[in-house]
Formats: C-alpha cells, sequence, structure tokens
C-alpha cells in the first residue's frame, strides 16, 4: 500500500518521476486488478477481456500519463479507475462498430438493477457536465470501489457531504438510465 501524506508528492523531482512513478504501480497493481475484477463483474468472458488484460491496459494508460503527479493511493486509485473506465468503454465501442454483434457489458447496481456499460458511461458524462463534483462521487465508489470515508478523504470534503452526493447522484442516474432503457 501507498501511504504517502496528502501534502507529500510520491513523484518528488522530475529525475524521480519515472522511478517513483514505476515503484507507485507497482505497489498499487494487486489494486489494480481488484478494481479491474470490480469493473468488469463477470463480463470479461463476454468482452474477451480478463481483469489482467484491463489492468494491464490501465499500467500502459498510466505510464503514459507523464505531467500526472499523485497526491496519495487513493488519488491514485481514483485515477486508474477512471482509466479503467475509459478503457473497458472503448473496448465495448470497438466491439460495438465490428460487423458482427457485440455482447452486451451490463452493469450491476447493489439493489439488483443491471444497465448497458455504455449507457451508463453515457448518463455519467452526462453527470459530470451538470455535477462533476456528483459525478466524482459515483466515479470514485462504482469504478475504484473506495469507501465513503477514503472519498471524503480524497476530495476533501465530510463523509456526510459524500453520502449526500453519493444518494443525489445515483438518484439521478437511476432515473436517466430508467428513462433510455
Amino acid at each position: 500500500m501507498v501511504s504517502a501524506k496528502p501534502s507529500q508528492s510520491p513523484l518528488a523531482s522530475d529525475g524521480e518521476k519515472p522511478l517513483a512513478r514505476e515503484r507507485l504501480l507497482a505497489l498499487c497493481y494487486g489494486e489494480l486488478r481488484t478494481i479491474a475484477r470490480r469493473v468488469l463483474r463477470g463480463d470479461g468472458p463476454d468482452l474477451h477481456i480478463q481483469p489482467t488484460d484491463l489492468a494491464h491496459e490501465a499500467a500502459i494508460r498510466i505510464m503514459a500519463l507523464d505531467r500526472m503527479v499523485w497526491r496519495d493511493r487513493a488519488h491514485f486509485l481514483a485515477l486508474s479507475a477512471r482509466v479503467m473506465r475509459q478503457a473497458l468503454v472503448d473496448e465495448v465501442r470497438r466491439l460495438k462498430s465490428l460487423k458482427r454483434t457485440a455482447p452486451e457489458i451490463i452493469t450491476a447496481w447493489d439493489d439488483g438493477r443491471a444497465y448497458p456499460i455504455d449507457q451508463f458511461d453515457d448518463a455519467l458524462e452526462r453527470l459530470f457536465a451538470i455535477d462533476p463534483d456528483r459525478a466524482r462521487v459515483v466515479e470514485l465508489r462504482f469504478y475504484a470501489g473506495l469507501t465513503m470515508a477514503e472519498i471524503a478523504a480524497e476530495l476533501g470534503i465530510s463523509d456526510s457531504s459524500v453520502e449526500r452526493r453519493w444518494r443525489t447522484a445515483r438518484a439521478w442516474l437511476l432515473s436517466v438510465l430508467e428513462e433510455t432503457h
């Protein structure tokens, strides 16, 4: 686990950036795979992609972010979740663009509701356009699997603010998804 204080950057100087980035990635790789398993939630075989493949793709994309500085583990994992979400949606769209029919990849909610991942991503992008704070909470909770306390620490807000944002964002997303589904 990476445990840097928010005021400290794990990537201190320009000369140390590549090495520190590789160290951070190595330390968090197991968690990247956990996030990838959560993101795929059983849809990997339909996509012909495994959690390890998604984690590798995210690692490659993360290593390409040469100007990014991570404040701490939660910040790194939040970025990783966003990168994995983008990689997964790119893969779904790539499959849909093929002449053969692509499998429908579903996002499962705690209450048993399920929606196609590309519809969920479109709804989340709409939420980012109108309320980035609430959308960020959804992204951190849904994709990174961060706890409410970790999200609060990452965003620098109280746990109760995170809870309120989560409830309102979740309700808004579910209503949009019900309209389109």
